[in-house]
């Protein structure tokens, strides 16, 4: 899920699937459009992909 918040008129949207694009040297999320603008994402703590753990010889560790 991602989180959108318009500047202008402080309007909300949450998105399930959503595509990326830059657009004038910004990342910009099309989907993500209001008040002829596109909207800014909020970031929300503890979410994410994780980290990668890198064993000391540069390798990373895990089964793939």
């Amino acid at each position: 899920m991602a989180k959108f918040k318009c500047e202008k008129c402080k309007r909300d949207l949450e998105l399930a699937k959503h595509s990326m694009k830059v657009v004038g040297g910004l990342v910009v999320s099309p989907e993500a459009f209001c008040c002829e603008k596109y909207m800014t994402p909020i970031k929300e703590k503890g979410k994410g992909f994780g980290g990668i753990i890198k064993k000391p010889n540069g390798t990373v560790s895990g089964k793939f």
